[in-house]
């Protein structure tokens, strides 16, 4: 494949930007180009979720999004070096918040094991089952999906279903559950994809008022397939916030 980097990092491509991608816990910010100066070797992003500034510290910075050709492939540019803009001018005479980063010429195909905990909104929305103590679990009567990474998932539990305990918050660390997530854009008119998942729980605490139980699940390894249509729902939910975000400033 031609990774000309030319021809990938344009206006308006989705980007993610990796932090400390060949480390044990790499994770990323998704964001939108605004601007391309090859020449300077910058490219501008509007500003991520979780914000840049002065203080932001790395090891390792990278560029990222996915092309395709003959299947979809993840390739990035490493960046040496950022500046914050706080009030960048669209064309459109909107000003927003915005990234200059600036990058090594060499676009690789990259790999990033964890990614962004992305928390759920009204749009982009998860359902699931489980499987525990040989009974079937589903949300939202059981439970809910609270936030989701490439890694892992919270689980929100109530300790009441239908005014009866709900044996689901029975649930020990390390117990093993098989599951299968349904990816939702309200948007669209069918799901975007359906994952089975096996994950581990690692953590669990009291909700609110103790009305909940939160549970930290860990997730082994997805398939291929899998791991890039979960990677492109967090992916395109962290772009419509951007620019929900963005409407809201203009």
């Amino acid at each position: 494949m031609d990774l000309n980097l030319e021809k990938i990092f344009l206006p308006s491509v989705g980007v993610d930007i990796v932090f400390n991608m060949n480390s044990l816990a790499p994770h990323s910010r998704s964001s939108i180009i605004y601007d391309v100066n090859f020449d300077k070797r910058e490219i501008t992003i509007a500003q991520t979720l979780s914000p840049f500034s002065k203080n932001t510290a790395f090891k390792e910075l990278h560029l990222t999004t996915i092309v395709q050709d003959k299947k979809k492939i993840r390739v990035g540019v490493k960046c040496s070096g950022f500046t914050v803009i706080d009030r960048y001018a669209l064309a459109n005479d909107t000003v927003v918040p915005a990234v200059v980063l600036t990058y090594e010429p060499v676009v690789k195909e990259t790999n990033i094991r964890s990614a962004f905990r992305l928390p759920l909104s009204m749009r982009y929305i998860i359902k699931g089952k489980l499987l525990f103590n040989n009974l079937e679990y589903s949300s939202p009567r059981d439970f809910s999906i609270r936030d989701i990474s490439l890694t892992g998932l919270g689980l929100k539990v109530p300790r009441k279903r239908d005014n009866n305990a709900n044996s689901l918050t029975k649930i020990k660390v390390n117990e093993t559950l098989k599951m299968v997530i349904i990816l939702i854009n309200m948007d669209q008119g069918k799901p975007m994809g359906t994952l089975p998942v096996t994950a581990q729980v690692v953590r669990i605490q009291p909700g609110k008022l103790d009305t909940h139980v939160l549970v930290g699940l860990k997730t082994d390894p997805l398939a291929s397939e899998s791991e890039t249509l979960l990677n492109r729902f967090i992916h395109d939910a962290q772009i419509d916030e951007l620019k929900r975000l963005s409407r809201l400033k203009s």
